[in-house]
């Protein structure tokens, strides 16, 4: 489970970097919109990845804390320091929330088999605001199309 929650919380770490690049790059006339509710969601990421590390930390676990262990591992890739539309944007950012599903879907499968409740109720927690920020998203993306 190690393993899981450190691919997890460098997955949050580079996400947070992108949904800030992303936040300080954005142009379009929703550019206002946009620039909030990026604020709004790499603050949500930032306060998860503190929790995170905590949770590995207090399980006996090694926590990974490098930028260099984080993109070893990461599955969501950094975002380029430049301009991005929003239309462009928010594709990316639904991926991102797609992949740490994935990840919280996997961590909870075993630490309900290992009968780590904390784990499985902080991964509920995730799932729920990840699936919503997905659902909003989708709605955007829909628009687009």
């Amino acid at each position: 489970m190690s393993d899981d929650l450190n691919l997890l919380l460098s997955n949050l770490n580079v996400f947070y970097r992108k949904l800030q690049n992303y936040h300080w790059n954005v142009t379009g006339e929703d550019f206002f919109t946009v620039h909030e509710k990026l604020e709004e969601y790499y603050n949500d990421i930032n306060e998860q990845i503190d929790e995170l590390a905590e949770h590995i930390i207090s399980k006996g676990y090694r926590v990974f804390a490098t930028m260099k262990e984080y993109l070893e591992v990461s599955q969501i890739k950094e975002a380029e320091s430049k301009k991005i539309h929003s239309d462009e944007l928010w594709k990316e950012v639904l991926e991102g929330f797609k992949v740490l599903i994935e990840n919280c879907i996997k961590i909870k499968e075993e630490a309900d088999r290992e009968n780590a409740y904390t784990t499985s109720s902080l991964m509920d927690d995730y799932l729920k605001d990840y699936k919503k920020k997905c659902w909003m998203i989708s709605e955007v993306c829909k628009e687009e199309d």
